[in-house]
């Protein structure tokens, strides 16, 4: 039996393979996964060659996928239907689900994940719930696009005279090639829906914090904070103290520290994850096949 884990991401689709006896098959990329990102007809070819890649010519039995985007029961309407088609079996999850069973090999846990965007996923041994990950407009709490949102509303009080200029300040601007106020509202209008340009936002704010701007620290500590009370609720829910931290805004120490300091401060700890999520979709494939998922732990 052949199983493929797939991470279908907003930049990448990513498959590994492997049989019932944990033996490594092989592993394929592709492009975006996300079909908000390339269309649905895209996002599923992208996928489908991750795959071939992954299984070497051979047939999959089984493959688990989780896939950025799926944020409403609309997107797993319009998604699911072609993704079903892939193999004779196929299970889809969100991202969310994989980057926490990755690290937990499919018992109960926390995840958060805090890069472009940010999620609280949790899995209670019966059913996975989600807390944030609803997209950059209605929730994203403490993700870089929040962080880089933050400063810029910042920079534009500054700009106005209402708060003085700080490093921040020359960070933020140097780093998106703007020298003024009206160059900043246009840029700032023109990457609106670039969640990714606003989200790089975040880089000089980290940059400033480590030199000591108070402004950009405070953003970083109220991100994480505000991202850490989510998981806080869904641990304590769940009946976990352990709360692994996965994505780009966890590399900012700042950040990391403030975000594991407020779970310590409720009885939890913060661990960063090591294992990929393409992982955690492969431990998801076990599970629905009846595998042991003890055998794909080789160290």
């Amino acid at each position: 039996m052949i199983i493929v884990g797939v991470d279908a991401g907003g930049t990448k689709s990513k498959a590994v393979a492997y049989d019932c006896e944990g033996n490594f098959i092989g592993e394929g990329m592709a492009g975006p996964g996300n079909y908000h990102n390339v269309g649905l007809t895209k996002a599923i070819e992208h996928i489908k060659e991750a795959i071939n890649q992954a299984v070497r010519e051979k047939e999959p039995d089984i493959v688990a996928m989780g896939v950025a985007g799926l944020d409403s029961r609309f997107d797993w309407e319009t998604f699911t239907p072609l993704a079903l088609q892939i193999a004779p079996k196929v299970i889809v999850q969100h991202d969310g689900v994989i980057a926490l069973f990755s690290e937990t090999l499919g018992d109960p846990g926390v995840v958060v994940i805090a890069g472009t965007g940010s999620v609280v996923e949790g899995y209670d041994g019966k059913q996975f719930i989600r807390i944030g990950g609803r997209g950059w407009l209605l929730s994203d709490d403490g993700s870089a696009y929040w962080v880089g949102r933050k400063a810029l509303r910042k920079v534009l009080k500054m700009m106005d005279g209402i708060e003085r200029k700080t490093l921040l300040y020359d960070k933020v601007l140097r780093m998106i090639n703007v020298k003024d106020l009206d160059e900043l509202v246009l840029w700032a209008y023109e990457s609106s829906c670039k969640i990714d340009l606003i989200a790089s936002v975040a880089i000089a704010v980290d940059e400033a914090a480590r030199e000591g701007d108070e402004i950009a620290l405070e953003i970083l500590r109220s991100g994480a904070e505000t991202l850490a009370s989510q998981a806080v609720v869904l641990a304590k829910k769940i009946g976990t103290d352990i709360v692994y931290l996965k994505g780009g805004m966890f590399k900012s120490e700042i950040y990391r520290k403030s975000f594991i300091s407020y779970l310590n401060k409720h009885g939890l700890k913060g661990e960063v994850g090591k294992r990929e999520p393409e992982f955690g979709a492969v431990v998801l494939g076990f599970k629905e096949a009846g595998c042991d998922v003890k055998k794909l732990i080789r160290d």
